[in-house]
Formats: C-alpha cells, sequence, structure tokens
C-alpha cells in the first residue's frame, strides 16, 4: 500500500525535516501550505495527517471532513505539541478528543519516536483499509446473493422451502467463517503470550528451589499447558490447526477405543460400534480424530444422565453435485468416509441448533462444560476437507455425522523417531521475533540448550546481520511478523547463504508452501520440542 500522510508543520524547516526522517524508512508525505490545504488534499487514501499544534486555528473544516468519513474510517492524526503552544487543561483535552484518533508528540521530537508514531499509525491505517475491503466484499457478495434469490424465486416458486434452507445454510457457513478468522488471530495472539511464559520459565527451572517455590513452578506449567489446549481447541475450530494427515483404518482405530469409550460413558450406557468390511482409509489427522470422537462420546453421555444406548456407524457415503438438507454444505462432490455418533439422549432444542458450533457456547451449567467440544470436531472435519452434519430431535436423541475424505490406502505413514537431544552444541542462531518478551525467552532457552544467540526484531535486521558475514549456523524466526514474515526472511536468508538450516515457529499453521526444506515448530514450544529441530537440523 502507497503511504500518503499529510503534513502541516508551518513553523521554520518542521515539515522539511519530517519528511526526511520518515523517508528514511520509506514514507512518503505530502507538505500542506495552511490549514485550506491540507482539508483539500484530504481523501480516503490519505494514511495519517501529522499536524503542528500551533497550525491548529480554525479546524471546523478539518472537523467537519472527519465527522463525515465513511463508517470503516478513522483517520490518525499526530499532533505535534509544544509547552508554549499548549492550550488550557481540560479544554486542550476536550479539544483533542474532537479530532478523533488523535497521537500526541511532545516536542522536542526525536528521530525513533517520530517514525514510531507514523509506523503506528500506517497499522491503524491498513486495518481500516482491510475492513473496508472485507465490507466491500461482503456487500457484493450480499448483493450477489440477493439478486440470484430473486432470480429463482420468480422462476421456481416449487423451490421455496429447499432456497430457505440453503439460505440458512450459508448465512450460517459465512458466520461460522468470521467467528474461525476472529477466533484464529486471538489464538495466535495468545500462543505468543505463552509462548513468552514457557520460554522464561524454561530459563528459570534450574535455579527453582525444592519445596513451595518447585510446586508453584510446576503449577504454572500445568496452567501453560492448560492453556496451550485450549488455543489448540480454538485454532482447531479456527481451521488453522497443523494437521498431518495420513490414511488411517477407521475400523481399526474405532475398536481399539472402544474401552476408552466405554470407561467414559460408564456401566448405564450400552455402546454398540459397528464397521462394514471393507471400509475405504480416511485422510485424517489421527490425533485430532482421537480427541473429536471422546467429545463426540462425552456430549452425548451428559445428554443420557438416566443411561441409554450409543451407537457409533461408519459407512462410505457419495455425495454428488446436487446435495440436499441432510449435507454440509462445505462439501465438494466425492466419495467421504462417514461416522455417525447416535445417541437416545435429550436431544437438542432447535433454538440452539444454530449455536452448537460456536466457541464457548454451552447449554451446560459453569464447570461441567467449556463449550468447546463440539467446536474442535467442527474445525477438525471442515479443515481436514469434510464436514459435520447434526439431526436431532428434543426428547428423542441426537445423531451427529462427520463426512471425512477418503484415501486410496489404509498404510499409515510411521512416526519419525524422535532425536536424542545433546545441549552444548556450541552452535551460533541467528534469532528473529518481533515481540520482546519471547524474543528474550527464547534467546535464554537457546543459551540455556549451549548455543550463542544472535537476536534480531525483524526480517531486514536478520538479513543486515546475514550481509555483514556473520557466522550463522542455523536461522531460528517467527512467522508473522510486520514486514517481512518469515517465509520471506528464510528466502532472503537463503539467497545470500544457500542451504542454510531454517525453522520457523509459528501460532497457528496458516502458512504458505515454501517448495523447499524448512522446518515448522508450533508455539507455545517446550525446550525439548525446539532442541529435537535444532539437533535435527544442525550437522554434527
Amino acid at each position: 500500500m502507497r503511504t500518503s500522510i499529510l503534513v502541516l508543520a508551518p513553523e521554520g524547516r518542521d515539515a522539511e525535516v519530517i519528511g526526511s526522517v520518515l523517508g528514511e524508512i520509506g514514507m512518503e508525505t505530502q507538505s500542506c501550505a495552511d490549514m485550506a490545504a491540507l482539508c483539500r488534499s484530504l481523501g480516503d487514501r490519505t494514511t495519517a495527517l501529522m499536524l503542528s499544534e500551533g497550525a491548529l486555528g480554525d479546524v471546523d473544516p478539518l472537523a467537519a471532513w472527519l465527522e463525515d468519513q465513511s463508517p470503516w474510517s478513522d483517520l490518525p492524526i499526530v499532533i505535534l505539541t509544544s509547552r508554549g503552544s499548549r492550550r488550557a487543561g481540560r479544554g486542550r483535552q476536550e479539544f483533542f478528543q474532537s479530532l478523533g484518533n488523535v497521537t500526541l508528540l511532545d516536542r522536542p521530537l526525536h528521530r525513533e519516536a517520530l517514525q514510531s508514531a507514523a509506523q503506528a499509525a500506517l497499522r491503524s491505517r491498513t486495518r481500516q483499509y482491510r475492513t473496508r475491503s472485507h465490507l466491500e466484499e461482503i456487500t457484493k457478495a450480499t448483493s450477489h446473493l440477493e439478486e440470484r434469490v430473486a432470480d429463482r424465486t420468480r422462476a421456481l416458486q416449487t423451490e421455496m422451502a429447499d432456497r430457505r434452507r440453503a439460505e440458512s445454510a450459508l448465512v450460517q457457513a459465512q458466520k461460522m467463517e468470521a467467528l474461525g478468522q476472529l477466533t484464529g488471530g486471538v489464538a495466535h495472539d495468545f500462543n505468543n503470550l505463552l509462548q513468552g511464559i514457557v520460554s522464561c520459565l524454561a530459563a528459570l527451572e534450574p535455579t527453582v528451589p525444592d519445596g513451595t517455590p518447585r510446586q508453584l513452578f510446576e503449577a504454572a506449567n500445568r496452567s501453560i499447558e492448560r492453556g496451550a489446549w485450549l488455543t489448540q481447541s480454538l485454532l482447531s475450530f479456527a481451521r488453522r490447526q497443523m494437521l498431518m494427515p495420513e490414511a488411517t483404518d477407521l475400523g481399526k482405530l474405532l475398536s481399539g477405543m472402544g474401552s476408552l469409550l466405554e470407561r467414559t460413558l460408564g456401566g448405564q450406557i450400552a455402546v454398540m460400534i459397528e464397521v462394514p468390511p471393507g471400509l475405504p482409509a480416511a485422510l485424517i489427522d489421527r490425533a485430532q480424530f482421537e480427541s473429536a470422537i471422546p467429545n463426540l462420546v462425552i456430549n452425548a453421555r451428559d445428554a443420557m444422565p438416566a443411561g441409554g444406548r450409543l451407537s457409533m456407524t461408519a459407512f462410505v457415503a457419495e455425495i454428488g453435485s446436487d446435495g440436499n438438507g441432510t449435507i454440509p454444505v462445505e462439501l465438494a462432490s466425492g466419495t467421504y468416509v462417514a461416522i455417525r455418533v447416535e445417541d437416545t439422549g435429550s436431544g437438542i432444542d432447535p433454538t440452539v441448533m444454530p449455536h452448537v458450533f460456536e466457541p464457548f457456547f454451552t447449554t451446560k451449567p459453569i464447570g461441567k462444560g467449556s463449550g468447546l467440544g463440539l467446536s474442535m470436531v467442527h474445525g477438525m472435519a471442515t479443515q481436514s476437507g469434510g464436514g459435520i452434519h447434526i439431526d436431532s430431535t428434543p426428547g428423542a436423541g441426537t445423531a451427529i455425522t462427520l463426512y471425512l475424505p477418503s484415501a486410496s490406502t489404509g498404510t499409515a505413514m510411521p512416526d519419525a523417531p524422535a532425536a536424542e537431544v545433546e545441549p552444548g552444541a556450541g552452535r551460533t542462531i541467528l534469532l528473529v521475533e518481533d515481540d520482546a518478551i519471547v524474543r528474550m525467552g527464547t534467546m535464554a532457552l537457546l543459551e540455556n540448550l549451549g548455543h550463542r544467540v544472535i537476536e534480531a526484531d525483524s526480517g531486514e535486521e536478520a538479513l543486515a546481520v546475514l550481509s555483514d558475514g556473520a557466522e550463522i549456523d542455523a536461522l531460528v524466526t517467527d512467522f508473522a511478523m510486520p514486514g517481512m514474515n518469515g517465509a520471506a526472511v528464510v528466502r532472503g536468508a537463503r539467497q545470500l547463504r544457500p542451504g542454510i538450516p531454517a525453522l520457523i515457529v509459528t501460532g497457528y499453521a496458516d502458512t504458505p508452501d515454501f517448495g523447499e526444506a524448512v522446518r515448522l515448530l508450533r508455539k507455545p514450544f517446550s525446550p525439548q520440542q525446539i532442541a529435537d529441530c535444532l539437533t535435527v537440523m544442525l550437522p554434527e
């Protein structure tokens, strides 16, 4: 996006200096002679305003323009203040608040502060542009949908009931997609927080004495594990979980889970598992599937407090291009392996049904359910390339059907053996992480493993380190960073140092196909996990 910052700073060479300082970081400025010229230059493409407080005379035209902004727009304004030009106390504050999205910078100005304020304004405006784009896309999609609905209504009156079901399913799918995007972003940020705590605790572990401090230390680690489980559930719902799909024999897998399911259900609920011979293998992440089935079974158990019957049936489902009301709308045509979990419990109230896949939504009492079970199952199924459908009648039971993509072979790839960790390898690691706390903790963790660490807070700084000729044995970089992301850092590093071992750490799996050997490590990671990765990456 091309930046355009309007500058109104008529005192001395202020405008020229501001343009020069911001030009150092690639930002384009436009100097305005007075308030009238600034207002004439305003538009949706304006990134931000940088105004001298002394130039704020008649701001009514500017205030009027700000008041008439589009709903998505909240133009960032940086005001350069000085003690001699300040208005009186409360009135001054109210004046600034009336302009909206205002940041104050006191003189004398420092280069870093000015550049940081401009970059913050740019990030804020970029998010607003993204919101505008989303709103335009939603508006176009809605308009297109309404046109199609109107056309079909006139031509196909007999299909009104089917059309209503399709509209409802589409709206629900769009709603779940929006929730997934929000949830995935929250989980990614939470994983960063957890990683900072994990790394710092790992660095402190050798200094924690036995007794109460050690017990508190272990309690903190257990809380981190619970937080990690929470984020994994959120990422499963958001379809940003790292999946390792493999061809899996569901008959063998379900049979092996039989005793576990019986213990989970207790003695009052009869369990029946039926898998026909010759069932094709399913292409799934085995660990995610093994988490999804108990979630469905626990929900069924809670719906049958007085006992009942639970059946689990596997079958082949051929999905055509026409579909019907019992097939998830996200399913493409093809062959699927379906798992139907059916109980004789209390069923689901129709008013609750539209919300059952939403994260944290639950009808259970406080402390009896997290509201993440069905959302995690939904995310696992859809990210795997399948879907989920619920049939329920209040008082008569519920049937949940998982549609999973079939595989041409049922041979699962064996797990790679874990590498033996040998701390004290004494290698030089270039660590790239924009979050200062996470970077500090990860640096301490790597140093405890015996490595020498060179840190960089951006991809540009990391490439500068490599350009300067520093001897680097491996690159460890975050993925989601402003400016250059981890993929771009790896590509740039390998142009400078072909074949340099690279490890990307990420809070979620929304990463591109690199087309070259790059290892991925999910946050929050333990000292053992990153040590394993480095041991495999680094030659003897």
